[in-house]
């Protein structure tokens, strides 16, 4: 049996992880990685992408990260169709009018390489495991594995969706719900420039998202992100040709000729809220967290924040000679991420039911509001500012300083 000591624990091997390795660094734990055991085989590259805030691409730099992405210079939203005379009503987001960058496109493969190359993790800080228990010890907690080999750590944190297991293990509970929608995503090449524009059209069934990418070899490119009833999107995936040709009908006046360069993927869409973040020495961020809408592109916006947040906390344990669990920052975040995330997912999903219904009522209420909105800059600030970090106290790290600037 092999027992070692550790600051912190990180669980998972997605973007997340790897950023939270990062932030241990940049805070000086001493933290090991524990993730799921890969399959050698060759795994085609996620061609997600991701909308990463102002706020969180000056936290990234600051932890030495600065994946190459593209600026989005608008971000103009459509209430119906995306021709013409469908459209219903509109909402501009301009980034010189707020005098800050809307955000920045980025695909998930890119950031992850960026991460990749500023990490590195060995056998004395990441082990490919699966623990079958972990058990609260007082002043640190036991994770114990197959081969009866026992780490310690002061505090695990989760990043990634926990399975039925790791639920089990870690006692986290969450309040479920089915959107009956599944998000369709790829990469669209095109014949006229994007301009740095994004377009958002809230359809009948779900939105359809254009994300502006960086032009490769002269390749005008865009991200899709096309959410749809769950029981119309295979039949838009199988329909041979379907996917390009309606894309070309609905999206071809603004795109030009458009051909789908990737294969699709699909993911069905749930919305998942953790009923506490923070479980004896275990930490819920990220994924591991809340699942939620993609219609406002903020997921990993939200999980950098819950590491910024830690971050704090982990810095003032250390100042403080305090056990981080015990840290008034932990707990702070306990409380205020609850309110805050949950909170963002609500909103997202009460945005989500009002635009998908046909009511008179929900059809006055988002007119009227998209009205308000693009009539009013400091409503479009205030927007922007929450997707950005926050309205209120910002973490130090998405204030662009380095992690618990502000502890004295």
């Amino acid at each position: 049996m092999n027992e070692k000591n550790f600051d912190v624990a990180i669980f998972g091997n997605g973007l997340t992880a790897k950023v939270m390795c990062l932030v241990a660094l940049h805070c000086g734990v001493n933290f090991i990685n524990i993730r799921k055991k890969e399959k050698k085989e060759n795994k085609p590259d996620d061609i997600r992408s991701l909308a990463l805030s102002s706020a969180s691409k000056n936290m990234l730099k600051i932890l030495g990260v600065n994946p190459i992405s593209q600026p989005v210079e608008k971000m103009i939203v459509f209430e119906g169709g995306v021709s013409n005379d469908k459209i219903k009503g509109s909402v501009i987001f301009d980034s010189k009018e707020l005098h800050e960058q809307i955000a920045y496109i980025c695909e998930y493969s890119v950031i992850n390489k960026s991460l990749e190359d500023n990490l590195s993790l060995d056998s004395k800080n990441s082990i490919a495991e699966v623990p079958i228990s972990i058990i609260d010890d007082g002043n640190y907690s036991k994770i114990v594995f197959k081969n009866k080999n026992i780490i310690k750590s002061k505090l695990n944190i989760f990043t990634e969706k926990l399975d039925k297991d790791l639920q089990k293990i870690t006692s986290a509970e969450y309040d479920l719900s089915d959107y009956g929608q599944t998000a369709i995503t790829t990469t669209l090449e095109h014949s006229k420039g994007n301009k740095g524009y994004a377009y958002q059209f809230f359809l009948k069934n779900g939105p359809l998202a254009l994300l502006p990418l960086k032009k490769i070899k002269s390749k005008n490119l865009t991200s899709l992100v096309w959410t749809e009833k769950t029981s119309n999107a295979s039949e838009i995936l199988d329909a041979k040709g379907g996917l390009e040709e309606s894309l070309n009908q609905m999206c071809g006046l603004y795109l030009g000729k458009i051909k789908v360069s990737v294969d699709p993927v699909s993911f069905p869409l749930k919305k998942a809220i953790c009923k506490s973040q923070l479980i004896d020495r275990n930490i819920l961020i990220g994924d591991a967290a809340r699942s939620m809408h993609p219609l406002a592109g903020q997921a990993w916006n939200q999980a950098l924040r819950d590491l910024a947040y830690l971050a704090d906390a982990i810095v003032e344990s250390r100042k403080l000679g305090l056990d981080i669990i015990s840290c008034p920052s932990l707990l702070t975040f306990n409380r205020k991420r609850k309110i805050e995330s949950n909170a963002f997912v609500e909103g997202i999903s009460f945005i989500n039911t009002v635009f998908r219904s046909d009511s008179s009522v929900a059809k006055g209420f988002r007119r009227n509001i998209m009205k308000l909105v693009n009539n009013k800059n400091i409503l479009k600030k205030l927007i922007a500012n929450e997707a950005s970090g926050g309205v209120l106290e910002r973490p130090s790290l998405l204030m662009n300083e380095a992690a618990g600037s502000k502890i004295i």
